[in-house]
């Protein structure tokens, strides 16, 4: 969504849809007005009935859903300075602005396979299954140690959008992912997914391993996602995608002017 105002600079929100619904104001005018004008309309659940207890008709709400959903199609990764409950293309995003003013940029993932083992067969140094992703540090490279995401899930979409694939269970959820920070390994980042001690196995991250976050459900499959604080390298919110392979979207995080 490039713009949220139209071009005499008003802004024309669900505030405007009601007070015109209200005046009496006919569908085909109203549906001419959203059709003209760039989406700027909180499409969450609350607000569609919230907009239907007011009286705008339903032609008008399904309307300025359709709107978003084409704005934010269009848009992708661009979908930027809109607030977060504005409806966006599925996928994980991180927000680079300052509040109250948002500027969302999406993540696009990777994939974590193979590996390589470390360690021995003792008890002090057990086997460890580390899993590598190509490249010494992320694209994504942000200044600031506390960061917000946020997921958007497709719920009725059987592989949720980006966060699955037709061959995998799909997450519905961001407490199905990992924050972990990466260690530097050969020229590549690396995460331990795996332990092996002399009385058994642990596949997977460790919950030991993972930086803590919580989460808000905004509504209509939005997430909240604030980590603590986070000091400077490489990170990652990883997702098991079936198998030995990790979908991985990985950012860094540098102090200001180590850019």
């Amino acid at each position: 969504m490039t713009s949220t105002v139209p071009a005499s600079g008003e802004e024309f929100n669900n505030a405007s849809i009601i007070a015109l619904a209200q005046a009496g104001i006919g569908e085909d005018v109203l549906l001419a007005k959203i059709a003209s004008v760039p989406c700027a309309y909180d499409m969450s659940t609350r607000s569609i009935v919230a907009l239907k207890d007011m009286g705008v008709p339903n032609a008008v709400i399904a309307a300025m859903v359709e709107r978003c959903a084409r704005s934010s199609d269009a848009q992708g990764a661009g979908a930027g300075t809109a607030g977060p409950s504005i409806k966006r293309s599925s996928g994980l995003y991180v927000d680079l602005g300052m509040a109250p003013d948002h500027n969302l940029i999406k993540i696009r993932p990777t994939t974590a396979s193979g590996g390589r083992m470390t360690g021995s067969s003792s008890l002090l140094f057990p086997f460890g299954l580390r899993m590598g992703i190509s490249r010494v540090a992320a694209q994504m490279i942000v200044t600031s140690a506390q960061l917000r995401f946020y997921f958007y899930f497709e719920p009725d979409d059987a592989r949720v959008g980006n966060f699955g694939s037709s061959a995998t269970a799909s997450a519905q959820s961001p407490s199905e992912f990992s924050l972990v920070r990466f260690s530097t390994k050969n020229g590549q980042r690396e995460m331990v997914v795996g332990k092996r001690k002399a009385f058994g196995a642990n596949i997977g991250i460790n919950p030991k391993d993972a930086i803590q976050f919580s989460i808000e459900e905004i509504g209509d499959g939005i997430f909240s996602v604030t980590p603590s604080v986070l000091s400077a390298g490489q990170y990652g919110l990883v997702l098991r995608a079936g198998g030995e392979a990790y979908r991985v979207y990985d950012f860094g995080v540098s102090a200001a002017g180590d850019l």
